[in-house]
């Protein structure tokens, strides 16, 4: 079985086959492979920033580590895939347009933000009308 693993510094893309040595370095940058931030139960929002309660403690993510808890984070999984869903949640809730991905373009930031005074203008109008005395 494949192992796919992006590096958390280059983002370079490796693969390895079957386990990935904790001494496992990246080709281009050198960093570490076997970190807490390659890993699929990193989570820098919970205790330890890690979402295994039996696992060491780990002070240093970025550096090699023996944790024996240490499962591959899947390539398309990550904190932006998890910061779009929740901007998305957010824009339905408000009844605003879905967030668009975004662009270099000057001309879409100022497209965006259109879209996001109109949408908070409505959102605005729909509480003044729900707290609206008779």
């Amino acid at each position: 079985m494949d192992l796919n693993l992006r590096c958390p510094e280059c983002a370079k893309e490796h693969t390895f086959r079957d386990l990935l040595p904790f001494r496992s370095e990246c080709e281009a940058c050198a960093a570490d492979l076997h970190v807490c931030l390659t890993c699929r139960f990193y989570d820098r929002y919970v205790e330890n920033q890690c979402r295994e309660d039996a696992a060491d403690h780990v002070s240093a993510k970025d550096r090699r580590n023996l944790c024996e808890y240490w499962k591959p984070r899947a390539l398309d999984e990550g904190e932006d895939d998890e910061a779009a869903k929740a901007k998305a949640k957010l824009a339905a809730l408000f009844g605003g347009p879905p967030p668009s991905p975004s662009s270099s373009s000057s001309s879409g930031a100022a497209e965006g933000a259109t879209a996001g005074e109109r949408a908070a203008d409505e959102a605005k109008r729909k509480l003044e009308a729900l707290f609206k005395k008779p």
